[in-house]
C-alpha cells in the first residue's frame, strides 16, 4: 500500500502524505519518502520538491506503535538514527524542497518539515513539540533544528512545555516562512518554490560548500538554504548560555524518573558548543536513555489505553457517530438529529457540564428552581468562556455561538423536548429520586435520563421510575467543564443502546469514558474516599499536615490529599463516606479529626478554614491553631499520644491504601481492564501519568512486594488494608498486564 502519493506538475514534484486517519510516520512511510526523494532529484523534469499532505491536516508525526515496540537501546537508537537520516536525505536535496502543512504538524511532523528548506502553512495551522508530554526528546533532529530558526529561548519554550504555536507565532519566530491566505496551499508552496528554482546562490554544490564553511565559522551568511547551517538566531553565545542555564535551573525539584526534560536542555547545549551532528548523536543516546526509564513506557502505555478507551465495549454493536452541531454528521444514530441537552441543577456541577456541552458546540438546556441561581450559572459560563476570549483560546464569534446555545429556565417544560437530561442536583437520595421522576413526566418516552451522582447506587435511584431502562450514570469530575474524564455508570437492566449513547455523548464533549459498573462510589471515589481517610488517620497520629501534603506532591500529584479534601469539602468527605461505609464495611470508620472539624465548622475553604486556614486576597494556605486545637482534642478523647511519622510511611500507607481498593474493584469487575482503571486514576484524579496508573504501578513495585505490604499494615492497622484474593491470585501468578494496545 502506497502511503505517499507522487505526482510531477509544472516542473514540481509534489510528495503527498495519503495514510489516513493521521499520516503518522512509519518506518515504511520513511522508506517510501527517500525513494521518492531519489526519483524527483534524478527527474529531468523536476525543478523542485513540495512535501505536502491533505489542506486540513498534515501529520501527527512518528507512529507511536514504533516507541512500544523499542526493547533494547540498541533498537532506540536505531530508530532515531533511521529518522534522522531520512530527514537528512530532505535537507541535503539538490533541488529545493518546501514543506506545505496545514491542520496539526506534530512532533516527528515538524521535525520533517524544519528539515526542508522551506515553510508555509494555512492560517489555522498548529504546530508543536509534544515529545516531552511522553517523557522523550526530539530524537529526530528537532532539538537541533528548532533553535537554529527560531533562536535558543524560544525553541526550548517548545521543547520543554510542548505546547501549540499557531500560524501568526510560528511566522514571527520563524518557524515558518510564509502564511498561505488563499484557498489553495498547494499553490502557495509552489509558488514560493518556483522563486527559489535556479538560484546559484542557495542550490548550487559551491554555494551549498560556502554555507557549510561560514556555518562552521559561526558567520552569518544570507540566503542560506539548509537549516542545519543556519547561525542567524545564534549569534549571541552568551544570551544562548543563559538561556540553556535558565532552563535548566526551572527543572530543578522535578520528579527524578523524568529525565527528558533535562536531556532536551543537554542536547540543544551540545549542538551548540560542539557540532550539529553532535548534537544529533546526543538525541540518539538521549532517546534510548529515555526509553530505558519507566515514565516514558508508562506514558506510552497511557497513550494507548486511553486511546482503547474511545472503543470500550458498551454492550451494543451499534454504532453512534460523534460529530458537534452543525457537522457531516448527527451525533447519534438514535436520534437522527444532533441532540438536545438539558441539566438540572444550577450549582457548580450543573454550571460546569452546561458549560462543557455548549463548549462542544451542542445546544443546551440549563433549568434549576431558583431563578437567580440559573442567572448566576449564565454569569459564570460567560465569564469563563470570556476569559478564553481574551486569553486568545476562543474567538469572539464561537464565544457568542456558545452562549446562543445556552438556555437558561427554571420550569419543567424547557426540558420536554430534550432527548438527554443530566441530573446534577444535590447528593441527596430523595432529592434526586425526586428530580429524576419529574423529568421523566415530561420528557419523551425515548429520552435518556443520566444522574451526575459520586457515590449513590442508581439502583436505589431508579426506584419510582417507569422507565428504570433508560437511567445512565454519567459521574463528572469538579470543574465540569475542564476535567478530562466522565464515568459512564452502567447498571443492570439499562438498555445498552442507552450506554452507547451516553458514551458517544461523552466523547461528543472531547472527554475520555470510562465504563464502571454500579456499585456505590464507581470507581474513582471508591479509591478516593479511603485514601482521604488515610490521610486524616495519619494527621490524627501525629504527622503534620504540611508532610502529608509534601509526600503526595513528591510522588506525583498536583496537590496533596488535605488540600484537596479542603478544597472540595471536609463536610461533603464525611457524607459520601457515610454511603462507602454502609456499603463496605472493612473500610473502617471515619476518622475522629473529621468529625471534630466538621463539628467546628472547619469544612475547607468555602469556610476560610478547614486543614488549612485562608485569608481573601491570598492564595496560599496558612497553618490553622483550630484544627490543631481539634486534634488535641481527638487524641485526648480517644487516648492517643502523637508520634512522628516518617515520610515513607505516609507515602506507603497513603499509596497502598489505592492499590489495595483498586484489585478489590478489579475482583469486583467494576471496570473491565487494569488500563481503564490507570486512565480514570490518571485522568480522574491526577495521579502521576508518569507512574502509569496505580494498577500499573503496583505491576512496576511487584504484585508480590504490593502484597507483602499490605499484609504487614493488614496486621498493624486493621482491615482496610487486608488484600483481596485476587491480589494474592495475581501475586503468585504475576500474570501480564492485559491492556490492548493497538
Amino acid at each position: 500500500m502506497s502511503r505517499i502519493d507522487y505526482s510531477v506538475s509544472e516542473g514540481l514534484s509534489v510528495l503527498r502524505l495519503d495514510d489516513p486517519p493521521v499520516n503518522a510516520l512509519t518506518l515504511a512511510t520513511l522508506e517510501e519518502l527517500a525513494a521518492c526523494l531519489e526519483r524527483a532529484a534524478g527527474d529531468a523534469d523536476t525543478d523542485g520538491i513540495l512535501i505536502t499532505a491533505s489542506s486540513s491536516h498534515f501529520s501527527a508525526g512518528a507512529d507511536i506503535a514504533l516507541f512500544r515496540d523499542i526493547k533494547t537501546s540498541q533498537d532506540a537508537v536505531r530508530i532515531s538514527r533511521v529518522f534522522q537520516e531520512a530527514f537528512a536525505a530532505i535537507e541535503d536535496s539538490p533541488k529545493p524542497v518546501v514543506a506545505a502543512v496545514a491542520g496539526k504538524v506534530i512532533g516527528g511532523a515538524l521535525e520533517l518539515a524544519m528539515a526542508c528548506h522551506y515553510r508555509v502553512c494555512t492560517p489555522g495551522t498548529l504546530l508543536a513539540m509534544p515529545e516531552v508530554k511522553l517523557a522523550i526528546n526530539p530524537g529526530a533532529g528537532g532539538t537541533q533544528r528548532l533553535p537554529r530558526l527560531v533562536g535558543v529561548e524560544p525553541a526550548l519554550k517548545m521543547l520543554l512545555g510542548g505546547g501549540m504555536v499557531d500560524a501568526r507565532q510560528a511566522m514571527e519566530m520563524g518557524l515558518v516562512d510564509a502564511v498561505c491566505e488563499g484557498d489553495d496551499l498547494t499553490a502557495c508552496a509552489a509558488d514560493l518554490l518556483r522563486s527559489k528554482i535556479g538560484d546559484a546562490t542557495l542550490f548550487s554544490p559551491d554555494a551549498v560548500h560556502d554555507q557549510e564553511r561560514l556555518s562552521r565559522e559561526n558567520r552569518v551568511a544570507s540566503p542560506i538554504s539548509r537549516t542545519r547551517l543556519r547561525v542567524d538566531k545564534l549569534a549571541d553565545p552568551a544570551a544562548n548560555e543563559t538561556a540553556l542555564d535558565q532552563a535548566k535551573r526551572g527543572l530543578a525539584g522535578g520528579p527524578a524518573e523524568l529525565i527528558a526534560p533535562s536531556l532536551i536542555v543537554e542536547a540543544v547545549r551540545t549542538g551548540l558548543n560542539e557540532s550539529f551532528e553532535a548534537g544529533l548523536r546526543f538525541e540518539q543516546t538521549a532517546f534510548a536513555q529515555c526509553m530505558a526509564g519507566t515514565a516514558a513506557r508508562n506514558r506510552i502505555y497511557l497513550f494507548f489505553a486511553t486511546r482503547e478507551m474511545g472503543r470500550i465495549n458498551t454492550g451494543t454493536d451499534t454504532e453512534f457517530p460523534v460529530t458537534r452541531v452543525g457537522g457531516k454528521k448527527d451525533l447519534y444514530g438514535e436520534f437522527g438529529v444532533s441532540p438536545r441537552i438539558a441539566v438540572i441543577g444550577a450549582g457548580s456541577m450543573g454550571t460546569g457540564i452546561a458549560q462543557a456541552v455548549v463548549m462542544a458546540g451542542l445546544p443546551v438546556v440549563l433549568i434549576d428552581k431558583a431563578p437567580p441561581a440559573v442567572a448566576r450559572s449564565r454569569e459564570r459560563i460567560a465569564a469563563s468562556l470570556q476569559k478564553r476570549v481574551s486569553q486568545g483560546r476562543l474567538s469572539p464569534q464561537r464565544l457568542e455561538a456558545m452562549m446562543g446555545g445556552l438556555t437558561a429556565a427554571s420550569d419543567w417544560e424547557a426540558i420536554a423536548q430534550a432527548d438527554l437530561v443530566i441530573e446534577a442536583v444535590f447528593e441527596d437520595v430523595a432529592v434526586k429520586q425526586a428530580v429524576l421522576r419529574s423529568a421523566e413526566a415530561v420528557v419523551d418516552p425515548r429520552a435518556i435520563l443520566a444522574t451526575n451522582t459520586s457515590t449513590i447506587s442508581l439502583d436505589v435511584l431508579a426506584e419510582g421510575l417507569a422507565r428504570p431502562e433508560r437511567l445512565v450514570g454519567l459521574h463528572f469530575f469538579n470543574p465540569a467543564h475542564a476535567m478530562p474524564l466522565v464515568e459512564v455508570i452502567r447498571r443492570r437492566g439499562a438498555a445498552s443502546e442507552v450506554v452507547a449513547a451516553a458514551t458517544a455523548f461523552v466523547k461528543a464533549l472531547r472527554k475520555t469514558p470510562v465504563l464502571v459498573g454500579n456499585r456505590e462510589g464507581f470507581f474513582v471515589n471508591r479509591l478516593m474516599i479511603p485514601y482521604f481517610k488515610e490521610a486524616f488517620w495519619l494527621l490524627q497520629e501525629g504527622a503534620e499536615a504540611e508532610a502529608i501534603d509534601e509526600a503526595m506532591c513528591g510522588f506525583g500529584f498536583p496537590m496533596g490529599p488535605l488540600t484537596l479534601i479542603d478544597m472540595a469539602g471536609i463536610d461533603i468527605l464525611a457524607d459520601t463516606d457515610a454511603v462507602l461505609s454502609r456499603a463496605f464495611p472493612r473500610h473502617g470508620p471515619l476518622p475522629g479529626a473529621v468529625a471534630a472539624l466538621v463539628e467546628r465548622g472547619l469544612v475547607g475553604q468555602k469556610a476560610g478554614a478547614g486543614v488549612y486556614r485562608y485569608e481573601k486576597g491570598r492564595h496560599d494556605r496558612l497553618d490553622n491553631p483550630a484544627c490543631r486545637e481539634a486534634l488535641d482534642q481527638v487524641r485526648r478523647r480517644e487516648g492517643l499520644a502523637p508520634r512522628a511519622v516518617a515520610a515513607e510511611e505516609i507515602l506507603s500507607r497513603l499509596v497502598m491504601r489505592m492499590a489495595c481498593e483498586a484489585f478489590y474493584v478489579l475482583d469486583e469487575g467494576l471496570v473491565e481492564r487494569e488500563s481503564h482503571a490507570d486512565v480514570a486514576m490518571v485522568l480522574g484524579t491526577g495521579f502521576p501519568d508518569f507512574r502509569g496508573g496505580i494498577v500499573k504501578y503496583a505491576r512496576d513495585l511487584g504484585l508480590a512486594n504490593v502484597l507483602g505490604q499490605l499484609e504487614a499494615l493488614a496486621g498493624r492497622l486493621g482491615e482496610r488494608f487486608a488484600p483481596c484474593e485476587l491480589l494474592r491470585e495475581m501475586a503468585k501468578n504475576e500474570r501480564h498486564a492485559d491492556v490492548t494496545t493497538g
